[in-house]
């Protein structure tokens, strides 16, 4: 497959635009490149041995969610994707791809599903957390014209019940792992906008917090 060709296609179907009102335009073509290299990172440390389907995950990444916005996503998704793709991958590998957008969103834990596809279900996850859930909380605060405390008030009262129920969905370990850490860095992040947002001084030495 052509990738930097398909990654062209992908932004004449994504990078202009939005899936969501309150986030940006482009942001699903940005969130599939950034999840195609969660995923290809995560595949390398969870299966080393098993790089030849690279290029399936990749793609499946970039496009997963091209019907974002028309529910349910997955499947249209999968549809879609055979369509725009069809021109630019053989039989096999469309089959493998559009199976995989379309499992992305399937969290049965009771079924057998192909390690990709688990893969491109976590990678999805964690792009969703970290600097980007900071930016995407941000983002929603900004279209509905809210002040800072809504965003104060969202990670103090409703954020770790959130983040615990999605951490849920994920598959590995690993991923389970790198979860923690950006859940720790968003806490910790909003435990300081809470001082700053109240006209405290936050730094390290309790003794000069608030």
């Amino acid at each position: 497959m052509d990738l930097q060709r398909i990654r062209e296609l992908a932004y004449e179907h994504l990078g202009n635009r939005k899936a969501h009102l309150e986030r940006e335009k482009g942001f699903i073509y940005y969130h599939g490149q950034r999840v195609a290299r969660i995923a290809v990172t995560l595949r390398k440390m969870i299966l080393p041995d098993e790089d030849s389907r690279d290029e399936i995950l990749t793609v499946a990444a970039y496009f997963h969610d091209i019907a974002k916005g028309i529910e349910p996503h997955n499947e249209y998704g999968a549809v879609l994707a055979r369509e725009v793709l069809k021109d630019y991958c053989d039989p096999q590998q469309l089959e493998e791809i559009a199976q995989l957008i379309h499992l992305h969103k399937i969290f049965d834990k009771s079924s057998k599903q192909p390690e990709l596809a688990k893969i491109l279900q976590d990678a999805d996850i964690l792009d969703h957390f970290g600097t980007i859930e900071i930016w995407m909380n941000f983002q929603y605060s900004a279209f509905l014209d809210e002040p800072i405390e809504n965003s104060v008030n969202f990670y103090q009262s409703e954020f770790d019940s959130h983040a615990g129920r999605i951490g849920k969905l994920l598959n590995y370990e690993l991923s389970r792992q790198i979860y923690r850490e950006k859940i720790a860095f968003v806490k910790s992040f909003a435990d300081r906008m809470k001082i700053e947002s109240e006209g405290g001084i936050y730094c390290f030495d309790s003794i000069c917090r608030g």
